[in-house]
Parts: structure tokens; C-alpha cells; sequence
């Protein structure tokens, strides 16, 4: 039972931190004041500590690879507004979009959808190459380990896979983004070769 609810709160956790820190949603990002003050903190990436800029020495934050435009947050909601699944498969998730661009009310589930499906398409072309082409592959990786079936080769190259990922991610984001739930990724392929198929033991069904 423990692990059934990990699974679903681990993504559900790192797609929060995904999509807050790419839209900048306040009080939700992970890249802040704060956060920009504990890399110059910690002498790493000079090119994004925080500046004074002018007369009033009002603090300017340089943006870093995954900062997206105003057009590109306004594709991604147009994106969310617009999406239809069939009738079942997931909720309304155009109704969490509000009229003043910010995302409410997502649930676990809705999180997963987003995590497997919608990410990779909303974000093309709207993120840098190398950040978009990272979130594609931890895409894939919750795609599979939430597949119907697993095949154990298959779970030895997606756990190889996981590292490089992030590794890979580390160099994206800030040190604020990795939360115990992104470390907890590494376990998730080691528990489902041992208990089987996540989709047998997941507590979705069960919450609705």
C-alpha cells in the first residue's frame, strides 16, 4: 500500500515541480529569489545569480534555459484549455486553467496525464531543445513503469535510463528543484521489477 501511493505521489510531486517552475506560478516555482541566492551561495552558475540593476537597485533574476516567454506560457494553457480525451479516460483538465493564466485544482490523476501525455506535446517548440528533449525521456520513463505490462530487459535499460536522466536534470535545474520525491525516482524501478506491474497496485481507482 505504501508503494502504491509513492508511485502516484512521486509524479504527481515532480510534475508539480515541472510545470510550476517552467510557468514561473508564484509561490510554487522552483526558481527564486531564494533559490538563485543559494546557487551564488554555493559559487555554482555564475551566469544566474541575482543582479542590481539601476539607481534603485532593484534585484533582476537572468533567465536560464528553462525560462519560457509569455507566448510560450500562453500556448501551453491554449494547449490545456483545448485538449479532449475520451470519455472516461481522464477529467476536465480545461477546467483547472483560469482566465488569469495559472493552473488550479489538478488531482494525482490529472498529474499523470499531464506527466505521460500533454508535457511533451505542449512544451515542444516552446522550451529550449535540451530541456524539452530531458522532460521527454522522464515522460517516457512513467510512461513505461505505468505500462500494463513490464519486460525485465526493458526495466534494465529505463533504469539506466533514470540515472543518466537525472543527471542530466541537475544540469537544467537549480538545486531547489530536486525534493526527496525527484530523488525517489531511482527506487521505482528496482520495486517494480520486484512487485510487478504498477498498474495493479496503484490507488487511483481507489481514491476516485
Amino acid at each position: 500500500m505504501h508503494h502504491n501511493l509513492d508511485v502516484m505521489h512521486i509524479e504527481k510531486n515532480i510534475c508539480d515541480n515541472i510545470v510550476s517552475t517552467l510557468l514561473n506560478i508564484d509561490h510554487k516555482s522552483k526558481d527564486n529569489l531564494k533559490a538563485r541566492r543559494g546557487i551564488e551561495y554555493l559559487g555554482i552558475r555564475k551566469k544566474l545569480w541575482p543582479q542590481r540593476r539601476g539607481e534603485s537597485g532593484r534585484i533582476y533574476l537572468p533567465p536560464a534555459c528553462f525560462n519560457m516567454s509569455k507566448e510560450a506560457k500562453n500556448f501551453f494553457y491554449e494547449t490545456l484549455e483545448n485538449v479532449k480525451f475520451p470519455n472516461g479516460y481522464a477529467s476536465n483538465i480545461s477546467r483547472c486553467v483560469q482566465k488569469h493564466k495559472t493552473l488550479t485544482g489538478l488531482k494525482s490523476h490529472d498529474y499523470q496525464v499531464l506527466m505521460q501525455h500533454l508535457l511533451p506535446i505542449a512544451l515542444r517548440g516552446n522550451v529550449d531543445d535540451k530541456v524539452i528533449s530531458i522532460l521527454i525521456e522522464l515522460s517516457t520513463i512513467f510512461r513505461v513503469l505505468c505500462g500494463k505490462t513490464l519486460h525485465v530487459h526493458e526495466l534494465d535499460l529505463i533504469e539506466a535510463k533514470v540515472a543518466r536522466v537525472l543527471c542530466c536534470l541537475e544540469k537544467i535545474f537549480l538545486p531547489a528543484f530536486f525534493t526527496i520525491m525527484v530523488h525517489l525516482i531511482v527506487h521505482l524501478v528496482h520495486e517494480a521489477r520486484v512487485a510487478g506491474p504498477v498498474l495493479y497496485r496503484w490507488m487511483y481507482s481507489t481514491e476516485r
